[in-house]
């Protein structure tokens, strides 16, 4: 005891040391990410959590449960849980910052509470270097940063916070039989915590549950009585539930309401399984299958009385969602497993390869402990956070929580053999080991560190032209008015569009109005992409370099296309485009400025585009008008054609075009440029209609086109 109090001090301003490095690297990005006075946020979601945490905080505690912004114009309901938008508004009152003060400073305060509470689950399992290390580990960890970092405002820092909390718990409840009802209760708040902050809590009672079973089976092998185990598991459960019961029908917490539900049943059925086992005398090694078989008779017998909503069809959605990508799958890159995301040979597969050997380590030690049972808790999460990253890239950051003590771990185990050897040179190889562990998340940390928001440049230009220069919409702070016409781009970047220009989106980050968004950009006629513009409400359309090139085999994909059929060979925007994308509208618009269409005009353009086989800039604003006719009698059989010389506000010159085959001797070309509009992009002189054949020449005509003649639809008449 005196040598441990001895040691605290310098253990104590070593913990603080990790505390305080996490807290400012976490912080660091924000030179990235403040611009002209305000902050510019990292990501996609984060966008909409500022919107609900703004709209929270000005109606508090209630929050917002549907938005007439998305999908329009049928608006959508917000099944995100709320607690973690209620908590950063609930900041912003007490501490009086605005909204989105309080949004970006949460991810990095509760991201470096998460280093000190893996410094206390390590210590109380392996000791306080393994814990000091760990908390430094966790502290510098590129996967866990990437998702707490100043501006990146998501559920995710609270939510691994608060079940990392609860593992805490449910390993003290473990092993102090006296307080082990209390402390599974208290574990039980937060996992009902856990539910009010994220839709996929229940994948947290899975690995419980797994624990519970294993756990069972080795108190039968070794003579125990798998209650002391299963009831402080059970308390946790049984607490829950009933935090649970207020929200019971809501869709945002019936998943976890039913999660619950069933692992209190599960643990029960658990109960009598083992003892019954006990009292017969059978077998530990019994208990594995025959859980199983009584688990798949349960649902069969249950699930025809819950019908699609109910348990089974929770357990398969979920399922699919965990361990398929649900409808991300191969759409959405942060749902990409991540053996198809990592090449093998490199830092990051390093690093998940001595998160693997850590966790071999710490399996090999569970043999030797004295609590056999805490520490089989802590090997079961390691197991299924690094599953769930293998199934989707997204939980690196989970996995990095029980990572960061598996490293730890690693080191320490190696380092003693090492250091057990006589002389300078094992010292030197234990600092080696040190800096071999800690490589890979050293240099992940640089880019983690150094990157800025994807939003930055052409976008948040285009969007704040966009703010300003188009009709203003209403129904954005109260979220209850009838907004008059909505904006087109593909679904990755509604929240953006939403938040910075305060206008509606037809599709946004919750894949609402996606289907129709990709069907718009992929017609290949004008008219049909027209119809699905007017269903929507369509006024604007906002395009980017990513949508022609990387993003789009996401976008093919979403019509169950086949990106191949669109890029001819290689990928991203180097690659030659097929015939089948030359004819989209999303070809027309962003690649060849609307030319061929007759109802979309560039109205605003910002950044360069950077490695672009044809250059343009990086984000382009078109604006949906009627058109103006131009028509008229013809003696010519081949396509007329109609062209105007554009500058756009960069300046930057274009030839914009459009044809039309006559018919009966006459012929009529739709046109969205007027010839003497004020607008950013505006025309260089009269247009040149004639024969395309021969524009130009002799047959060709000068025309002008009046502004009230492209917004009414009026004909303009041009007779050869």
């Amino acid at each position: 005891m005196k040598q441990l109090e001895r040691r605290w001090p310098k253990e104590g301003l070593a913990v603080l040391g990790a505390f305080l490095l996490a807290l400012l690297l976490r912080l660091y990005p924000a030179r990235n990410c403040i611009v002209d006075g305000r902050i510019v946020f990292f990501g996609y979601d984060s966008f909409y959590h500022i919107r609900r945490i703004a709209f929270t905080a000005e109606n508090f505690p209630a929050t917002l449960w549907f938005d007439p912004y998305l999908n329009y114009p049928l608006g959508h309901p917000i099944t995100w849980p709320p607690l973690f938008d209620q908590v950063v508004a609930g900041a912003s009152l007490l501490f009086g910052v605005p909204p989105e003060v309080a949004g970006a400073l949460a991810p990095p305060v509760l991201g470096s509470a998460a280093v000190l509470v893996v410094y206390v689950l390590a210590r109380r399992t392996f000791g306080a270097r393994v814990a000091v290390l760990s908390a430094f580990v966790l502290a510098i960890d590129p996967k866990h940063l990437a998702r707490t970092h100043f501006g990146f405002v998501d559920h995710d820092a609270l939510e691994s916070l608060l079940i990392l909390g609860a593992i805490l718990l449910l390993a003290y409840a473990l092993t102090d039989r006296k307080r082990r009802l209390k402390l599974g209760a208290a574990a039980g708040a937060l996992i009902a915590a856990v539910g009010y902050t994220w839709l996929g809590a229940p994948i947290y009672m899975v690995a419980i549950l797994i624990y519970a079973v294993l756990q069972a089976a080795l108190d039968l092998r070794d003579g125990n009585d798998p209650s002391s185990s299963i009831l402080p598991l059970a308390a946790a459960f049984g607490v829950a539930l009933l935090l649970f019961l207020p929200f019971r029908g809501e869709a945002w917490l019936a998943p976890s309401f039913f999660g619950a539900l069933g692992g209190i049943a599960a643990l029960g059925a658990l109960l009598l399984l083992s003892r019954l086992l006990r009292r017969e005398g059978l077998a530990a090694p019994a208990l594995l299958p025959a859980a199983a078989i009584l688990g798949a008779l349960a649902l069969a017998v249950i699930s025809p009385f819950w019908g699609e909503s109910g348990i089974a069809a929770l357990l398969t959605e979920g399922a699919r969602y965990f361990f398929l990508g649900g409808v991300g799958e191969g759409r959405i890159l942060e749902a990409v497993p991540i053996y198809r995301l990592l090449d093998p040979v490199s830092l990051p597969a390093l690093g998940l390869f001595f998160l693997l050997l850590g966790l071999g380590t710490m399996i090999r030690m569970s043999r030797l402990s004295r609590r056999p049972g805490d520490m089989l808790l802590l090997i079961v999460w390691a197991a299924f956070t690094l599953a769930l990253t293998a199934f989707q890239a997204r939980f690196l950051y989970l996995s990095s929580l029980a990572g960061s003590i598996s490293v730890a771990l690693l080191f320490f185990w190696g380092s003693d053999r090492l250091v057990g050897r006589r002389g300078p040179a094992p010292k030197a190889a234990s600092v080696a080991l040190l800096a071999l562990l800690l490589f890979p998340n050293a240099v992940g940390l640089l880019e983690v560190i150094g990157a800025e928001p994807e939003i930055k440049g052409g976008w948040i230009e285009a969007l704040d032209w966009v703010a300003e220069n188009t009709p203003q919409t209403e129904g954005f702070e109260d979220a209850f008015g009838s907004p008059s016409y909505s904006i087109m781009s593909w679904w990755d970047y509604g929240n953006w569009i939403l938040l910075q220009s305060r206008r509606p989106v037809v599709a946004n980050n919750f894949q609402a109005g996606a289907t129709d968004s990709a069907r718009f950009f992929l017609a290949k006629e004008e008219e049909e992409a027209l119809a699905i513009a007017d269903g929507r409400g369509v006024r604007y359309v906002i395009t980017d370099g990513k949508m022609v090139s990387g993003k789009l085999p996401a976008i093919v994909r979403w019509i169950d296309g086949d990106p191949r059929s669109y890029i001819s060979s290689g990928s991203g925007i180097s690659s030659p485009y097929t015939s089948s994308f030359t004819s989209t509208v999303l070809f027309r618009l962003h690649l060849q400025d609307g030319s061929g269409l007759g109802a979309f005009r560039l109205v605003y353009e910002a950044g360069p585009s950077q490695g672009q086989r044809d250059p343009a800039p990086e984000v382009k604003v078109f604006e949906r008008v009627i058109g103006a006719r131009i028509s008229g009698t013809t003696p010519y059989d081949g396509p007329m054609a109609a062209a105007l010389v554009i500058a756009s506000n960069q300046g930057r010159r274009f030839v914009y075009s459009n044809e039309a085959m006559p018919e009966d001797g006459r012929y009529e070309i739709t046109v969205p440029y007027s010839t003497d509009g004020e607008e950013d992009a505006r025309s260089i002189g009269p247009y040149l209609v004639g024969p395309m054949e021969d524009l130009g020449g002799e047959g060709s005509r000068e025309v002008e086109v009046a502004e009230e003649d492209v917004a009414l639809g009026r004909v303009v008449e041009v007779n050869f």
